[in-house]
């Protein structure tokens, strides 16, 4: 994806960390040694950096802003106890008009996941977030 690069850091994917985010979202895979992180694990390898990314880098208007859509694209499932390179980057940001007046800005954030020891990509996590910048009639 185009965009320059926003961020980096390396984060574990630490077993007592998918234990408890799969027993908040119901998913029964999150227990024993083998847990596999449920498909939407990576908002816990990546909440930091978001909350920086709306409240520093962008910065959002946390009061006109709303959370549009999350995408998640894998070569391969995460497995615990890797160590997982993140690279973040804004994909797409664009206005448009709203339909009820004002304008909307879209902020497509792309985090590419890969292994940290060998570079190998895992995956994709995409974060959509709009910011309404009109008023709305």
């Amino acid at each position: 994806m185009s965009g320059d690069l926003l961020a980096e850091w390396v984060v574990p994917v630490d077993w007592m960390k998918v234990r408890d985010f799969a027993r908040a979202v119901g998913d029964d895979h999150g227990e024993g040694a083998a847990a596999a992180p449920p498909p939407t694990f990576p908002v816990v390898l990546n909440a930091d950096f978001i909350e920086r990314l709306v409240t520093e880098i962008l910065p959002l208007d946390r009061s006109r802003t709303v959370h549009g859509e999350q995408d998640y694209e894998y070569l391969r499932p995460l497995r615990v106890g890797e160590r997982v390179r993140c690279r973040a980057r804004i994909a797409s940001d664009t206005t448009k008009e709203g339909k009820r007046g004002g304008a909307m800005r879209i902020i497509v954030v792309e985090i590419e996941m890969s292994e940290a020891e060998g570079g190998a990509v895992i995956g994709w996590e995409r974060s959509t977030s709009i910011e309404l910048q009109g008023m709305q009639g």
